[in-house]
């Protein structure tokens, strides 16, 4: 007989967002591993329909949040309480920033419950006093903390650290899936060499600093280009940059690609893949960055910044390169490195991308189930 998991995420698949795909892959290796998993997730920002046919056609139980309630916390908390008390869940998996207040909740409710709480970032550091510390509260609560980075660890407040066994497992990828990826919509790039950031258009994703470094980049290489994939939320204002810098003519946004199918097309039309993501005086930072991963799947070295949790899925001089993200110099030498050895960071960058197979990330999960 399987054993039973309950996992309660504040996003899933098919809607967009890291937390969700980090929380469907481990639900996946889990399932794989043997585990009856239950999922409770609300259906943000995707169609009624596509969701219904994702949840259908799952090997695991899907358990959607009501979405449109008066009182949806509410009506979500008593969605946990009966499904804990009907089916005795004892080890329960909460990953997201609702998810983490839930915990709180199961404490006070189901103390004999054993819940892990999955950290990855912008959750932890939130601008509103009050839900801070109840973050904080719910965390501290936990039997036991994992943290996607050493950065997003050591985001938490010194009183958690210093208390707590904070341990870090990095986010995992699907290697034979993604390299297996094979779109019949091929991309053709231009420029050369040509940098690639797959990602929302955002202050966070870091899309600035790399059109701030391109006037610094066209004087050893006049035809490089930069491409951008990704919701444009803010092209206006990146354009308005281009434009200002001089660089306009290097830079192309292409807009969201849905399929993973069809972004292994744009991973292997790009030279080199940029992640110089900034942290927000919001709270927003980049727990890990995961496509880094991605990109090194397909042979593409990274360029990364220091100081977030970019620094985690790099491995320096191998599958790319870390840099401040403010600084042009160290952005091109880095450019330069990864030029210059590109035949040993293709194949390194591939070895990096196996080492974060979910079938070897799910083991240090599975120490918390027994």
């Amino acid at each position: 007989m399987k054993q039973k998991l309950l996992l309660i995420a504040s996003e899933f698949p098919p809607g967009p967002g890291g937390i969700g795909h980090h929380a469907y892959s481990l639900v996946r290796a889990l399932s794989r591993n043997g585990w009856d998993i239950t999922v409770i997730s609300p259906a943000d920002y995707a169609d009624a329909q596509l969701v219904r046919s994702f949840d259908d056609q799952a090997d695991f139980r899907i358990i959607r949040y009501p979405a449109t309630a008066a009182i949806k916390y509410i009506a979500r908390l008593l969605l946990v309480y009966r499904l804990i008390r009907q089916e005795k869940f004892t080890r329960i998996f909460l990953t997201g920033k609702f998810s983490l207040w839930v915990g709180l909740f199961i404490r006070i409710f189901f103390p004999d419950a054993e819940t892990i709480a999955i950290l990855h970032g912008s959750e932890i550091n939130l601008q509103n006093r009050l839900l801070r510390w109840l973050t904080h509260r719910s965390i501290q609560s936990a039997n036991s903390i994992v943290a996607v980075s050493a950065f997003t660890a050591s985001l938490l407040p010194d009183w958690i650290r210093h208390k707590r066994v904070i341990d870090i497992i990095p986010n995992g990828i699907d290697f034979k899936l993604l390299s297996s990826l094979d779109s019949k919509r091929p991309v053709e790039l231009k420029g050369w060499p040509r940098l690639l950031t797959i990602g929302h258009l955002s202050p966070r994703k870091g899309q600035h600093r790399v059109i701030r470094a391109l006037p610094e980049l066209k004087k050893k290489y006049p035809e490089i280009h930069y491409h951008m994939v990704g919701r444009p939320i803010n092209r206006a204002e990146l354009e308005t940059l281009a434009y200002e810098l001089g660089v306009t003519r290097h830079v192309s946004f292409h807009g969201v690609v849905a399929a993973h199918e069809d972004l292994a097309s744009w991973y292997r039309a790009a030279d080199i893949f940029m992640l110089l993501s900034e942290n927000q005086p919001n709270g927003d930072v980049e727990g890990f960055g995961i496509v880094a991963l991605e990109a090194n799947v397909f042979g593409m070295p990274v360029i990364g910044a220091k100081y977030c949790g970019v620094e985690d899925a790099v491995d320096v001089a191998k599958s790319g390169f870390l840099v401040d993200g403010d600084d042009p110099m160290e952005i091109t030498t880095a450019v330069e490195a990864c030029i210059a050895s590109m035949d040993e960071l293709k194949k390194e960058s591939v070895e990096w991308a196996k080492k974060h197979d979910w079938k070897l990330i799910v083991q240090d999960y599975k120490s918390y189930l027994g």
